[in-house]
């Protein structure tokens, strides 16, 4: 069965994150520390920041969620399939009265799990939690997010009030929020810029995969569990490395853009949401006064191994197309994990400097003249 709920959760304040990016990066000391004093001197939010990688979608495996303590669902229905609507507050400073995303074909767990990655890359001492899993394909952030009103009835039930907790709404709240995200991704994307674009193509992608599955008459009566993401034929890049690497160069861009002038938000953190992005970071340049976007996919390695890199046909099209701004950074590690050496490269160096070896081929049936 399948059970389609609406909780709320704190919208994600921080600045340094474009809307389109919301709740996909780790907080640095300084932001943890930034929420909970919101939490304590105002009683706005809660006394912890659990939600801030709801929408962080993994290169592999499912997306992890937290669910504030009011939202979990009973025990009689802790092994049903689910899918989590988050909604904010009504008094919430930035977003208030939104619907912010969707967690579909979603298991809640019977016990929290600890992220482990946090408490090690951010030195945050209290550890985040989550309680959900839920198939990449079937989760995503709505951008814009849906403002709603809960008297209404269009996305939950008629209600007086919200109170705690989580609240059950029907299927039709369920596929009015659905279309009116699709609608509106879809109208944003006519002028979205290119790193908002690529966000907006996969919330798009997503959206349909949800509609198809649980609105569409072909799909009603289906049996067929959502899908699950993994890899195979060659062995992947280490991914901590990949990530300590791109959250280096994430940082180090961001100082570069404040130093220039341009925001810290300029700098946007796209696989955090887009995995499959042919880029990883979209930052800035300052060129004859103006601010260009630089787009830079970072390739990270042990310092004594180079030859576990890999660069897609996807990727080498993208930096064709876009070399006079774009980079890709290499980022040397040491047994450790500390960072030994980093460089950027245009595509003409890197292809200067490599050579290109194909990994997979396409069969083609051989047919033999009688």
């Amino acid at each position: 069965m399948t059970n389609f709920i609406a909780i709320k959760i704190h919208y994600d304040h921080r600045k340094s994150i474009p809307p389109h990016l919301k709740y996909s990066k780790p907080p640095s000391a300084k932001e943890y520390d930034a929420y909970l004093k919101i939490y304590r001197e105002e009683d706005v939010g809660g006394n912890g920041f659990h939600e801030c990688l709801n929408y962080s979608i993994p290169e592999n495996g499912n997306v992890q969620m937290y669910l504030p303590p009011t939202c979990i669902p009973g025990r009689n229905r802790i092994d049903e399939e689910f899918v989590i609507f988050s909604f904010t507050y009504k008094t919430d400073r930035e977003m208030p009265s939104c619907i912010v995303g969707v967690h579909a074909g979603a298991a809640v767990l019977k016990k929290p799990k600890k992220r482990k990655e946090i408490e090690t890359i951010d030195g945050i001492k209290e550890p985040l939690i989550y309680r959900v899993e839920a198939p990449q394909n079937l989760v995503t952030l709505f951008t814009p997010p849906i403002d709603y009103d809960f008297h209404d009835g269009t996305y939950t039930p008629r209600l007086k009030t919200w109170g705690n907790g989580l609240r059950n709404i029907e299927e039709i709240h369920a596929k009015n929020i659905i279309a009116e995200a699709l609608r509106s991704a879809t109208k944003e994307i006519s002028s979205a810029k290119l790193s908002k674009r690529v966000v907006l193509e996969r919330q798009i992608d997503v959206l349909n995969e949800i509609n198809s599955r649980y609105f569409s008459a072909a799909s009603l009566n289906t049996s067929k569990p959502p899908k699950t993401n993994t890899t195979g034929g060659i062995s992947p890049p280490d991914q901590e490395l990949g990530f300590l690497g791109e959250k280096y160069v994430y940082e180090h861009e961001v100082a570069h853009a404040e130093k220039i002038g341009a925001l810290a938000s300029d700098v946007e953190w796209i696989s955090q949401s887009v995995p499959q992005s042919p880029f990883d970071i979209k930052s800035v340049r300052k060129i004859d006064g103006k601010f260009i976007d630089h787009y830079i996919e970072v390739k990270s390695s042990r310092a004594e191994d180079e030859s576990n890199i890999y660069v897609s046909s996807g990727q080498i099209e993208f930096f064709k197309n876009n070399e006079d701004c774009s980079s890709f950074v290499f980022a040397s590690f040491d047994r450790c994990g500390s960072l030994k050496n980093i460089r950027y490269l245009s595509l003409s160096v890197l292809l200067n400097e490599f050579d290109l070896s194909p990994i997979k081929f396409k069969l083609q049936k051989r047919y033999v003249d009688a």
